[in-house]
């Protein structure tokens, strides 16, 4: 059976999936403290599933921020930083690397890697 979800038609096992990915989420939203590592794995997973089946970026923010509005994480000083590294991860997720502490090979972040600076 197909139906439409998000805007796209979507098969009884692309809807099971991306509910699967939407469980993933609000799994380490629920964790305490939040597990950062897997909210940001499961944010990357399911982005680049929506990408690929054709939603746009902003019905996948929209649903990502359900997704941490109903996680009621309080206080919203701990919600607030979530919610802007949800929507960072997926602007990455869905549009590439865009800032951030890039991990090169080596595993050591770009942005914590000395940077040689001469003026001559």
């Amino acid at each position: 059976m197909i139906e439409r979800w998000n805007g796209l038609h979507r098969t009884d096992i692309e809807l099971a999936d991306a509910q699967d990915l939407r469980s993933v989420i609000a799994a380490a939203l629920a964790a305490t403290p939040v597990d950062q590592e897997s909210l940001r794995r499961g944010v990357w997973t399911y982005v680049g599933a929506e990408r690929q089946a054709g939603a746009a970026a902003g019905s996948v923010i929209v649903t990502l921020t359900e997704l941490v509005e109903e996680a009621m994480l309080e206080p919203e000083s701990l919600r607030q930083p979530i919610m802007r590294r949800v929507i960072l991860w997926c602007v990455e997720a869905y549009f590439g690397h865009l800032g951030g502490d890039r991990v090169g090979r080596d595993h050591d972040a770009f942005f914590d890697t000395p940077i040689n600076v001469s003026n001559r």
